[in-house]
């Protein structure tokens, strides 16, 4: 009977064993780009001398995919947009939102980080071309290893590209070392390469690698999951020809999004992955999941996020009224807290229970007042177990629901749990190519070889939930239907790392600016009074689209310069 592995993306004791070289040159290095490409290469040949140190090798790679677990400081991306405010003054999440981040003082570069990981996969890449494997041959688990390891090299080609992504999203025009291993001297010579051509790169590298991966790997020896599938390539091409044709990267292009469009298609003509209406978006067995990174088990997301009333509660991030007031009713109406209350024109709206019969993925994402988490109705009302003055207590009157395991125990005694960050699923490769196909064509027209609308996309991942589809008459334009998707992208996505990311690609920062509203509840007999209130003003510049290059690589190669505009 065939084992079933999983491919736990944690640093294993065979892992450091394995591949100790990689870690010893990450942390001698003080050179550009943080590593040496080169030292210790030549004596580290027999990590490849046997097929399981090769796949540790290649484990390592894995373990640079990022997550937004708390990435911040212990604040999630969405602390740093209008979605979610930080409780704790003292994270750098905040120096992130009143403008004080610099070239010198950055927050959240991951500059370092994601070149290691492109150093690894590199070095990774390179051995395996070097690693002769035939001495084995006559070992009963040759022919099963020679079917595993077929795919390695497409996966490590895969990973380098997506860290060139996160580093590309991050900084726009970017080095890119990737067609050898540099020494030291030669990393601190490159120059530049255009964030168009980056991207052009990952496109042309994800689709030929989605040629050699498999749709899955229960076909093929160890059934292992958590690999990196033809379907993950596909969906990092999408994502990267959706940046390149946005507004912060290129002027009005329409071939740019019909290839974006076309990207997306590729991935629904597969008909592997379909829109599945779970409690969680991280559920391992979903047809909707693409890609995830797993973490090991542990409790440290929900002691950073559980109600401060709840023992060990940290509270940490909470979403604002900003983002709850884009969750519509389920009969389709907006909901609005004013300086009435909370208003809406569906006729079933009662005001004084503003958090019932909303869009389910709200009770998906938010613990609102009244809410049931680990068998406790929460009071987020003024002096309620939740609520203000405590100290810790959200200011917003929101804690977090997604990503928060409820089943982890902080006390008598912990139980903790595997985590796992959704890096790609379905509802985005169908959101990607509403938005192209309306930016190439509208909301209702077709061109070329599309047999769907963007009306159609949208409405896919908007119905499968129960809400009603928009109509025709509501999206009479591009701009119309825009808004519409952005709506939509900020209530199915909210706190998986995609809206910080997107107001920066759509140009629209200045969302951002508005600061951080709240609810203020108090308690009168019987009834509740709901008030917004301000929880936070935040500072917004246009040079914020992208990130400064750290002053520590600028001083190392002054061909970085020009640094990004605004951070000089």
């Amino acid at each position: 009977m065939e084992t079933k592995y999983t491919i736990n993306i944690i640093i294993l004791k065979e892992v450091i064993l394995g591949f100790l070289f990689l870690s010893l040159i990450g942390l001698s290095s003080c050179n550009y780009l943080d590593f040496d490409q080169s030292t210790g290469y030549d004596s580290q040949a027999e990590v490849f001398e046997q097929f399981e140190r090769a796949e540790n090798s290649l484990n390592q790679v894995y373990t640079y995919l990022e997550h937004d677990f708390g990435s911040i400081d212990g604040g999630m991306r969405d602390c740093a947009i209008d979605d979610a405010h930080y409780v704790w003054s003292n994270s750098e999440v905040h120096t992130f939102n009143n403008g004080n981040w610099s070239a010198i003082h950055t927050v959240d570069d991951d500059w370092s980080s994601n070149y290691q990981g492109i150093r690894a996969a590199n070095l990774f890449i390179e051995s395996m071309e070097q690693a002769d494997f035939e001495r084995y041959k006559w070992n009963s688990d040759y022919q099963t290893w020679v079917e595993k390891s077929q795919y390695w090299v497409s996966e490590a080609r895969f990973l380098r590209s997506l860290f060139l992504f996160e580093l590309a999203r991050r900084y726009g025009d970017i080095p890119m070392p990737v067609d050898k291993l540099y020494t030291v001297d030669d990393v601190n010579t490159l120059g530049k390469t255009s964030f168009q051509d980056v991207m052009a790169y990952i496109v042309k590298e994800c689709k030929e690698v989605a040629e050699v991966l498999p749709n899955s790997y229960n076909d093929v020896a160890g059934k292992q999951t958590g690999r990196i599938t033809k379907g993950a390539a596909l969906a990092l091409r999408s994502r990267a020809l959706l940046y390149a044709a946005s507004p912060l990267y290129s002027e009005d292009n329409r071939q740019k999004w019909i290839d974006a469009a076309k990207a997306a298609k590729d991935i629904m003509d597969l008909n592997i992955y379909q829109l599945v209406n779970e409690e969680v978006v991280n559920n391992l067995s979903s047809k909707e999941l693409i890609l995830e990174r797993r973490m090991a088990s542990s409790c440290d997301f929900e002691k950073k996020n559980f109600p401060i009333s709840f023992d060990k509660g940290n509270t940490g991030t909470c979403p604002s009224q900003n983002l709850v007031d884009a969750f519509q009713t389920k009969n389709g109406y907006d909901v609005t807290l004013t300086e009435n209350g909370f208003e809406s024109d569906d006729p079933d709206f009662d005001s004084q229970k503003p958090y019932t019969d909303r869009d389910p993925r709200f009770y998906k994402t938010v613990l609102y007042d009244g809410a049931i988490f680990k068998n406790v109705q929460l009071d987020c009302s003024e002096g309620g177990s939740e609520g203000l003055p405590t100290v810790g207590a959200s200011e917003t009157g929101y804690y977090l629901k997604k990503y928060v395991m409820e089943s982890v125990d902080l006390s008598p005694v912990e139980k903790p749990a595997i985590h796992c960050w959704v890096l790609f699923r379905y509802a985005e490769v169908l959101l990607n190519y509403a938005e192209a196909m309306n930016n190439a064509y509208g909301p209702e027209q077709l061109g070329g070889d599309f047999t769907e609308t963007a009306l159609a996309a949208l409405n896919k991942v908007r119905t499968r939930y129960g809400m009603p589809a928009i109509k025709s008459a509501d999206v009479p334009t591009k701009e119309a239907f825009q808004k519409k998707l952005e709506r939509e992208k900020r209530v199915e996505f909210a706190f998986e790392n995609q809206r910080f990311w997107d107001l920066r690609r759509w140009k629209k920062g200045s969302e951002i600016s508005k600061g951080i509203d709240g609810v203020k509840i108090v308690r009168d007999g019987g009834n509740s009074v709901y008030t917004r209130i301000k929880v936070e003003n935040r500072t917004w510049d246009d040079k914020m689209y992208l990130y400064p290059i750290p002053m520590s690589e600028l001083l190392k190669n002054n061909n970085l310069y020009p640094q990004n505009a605004g951070w000089n």
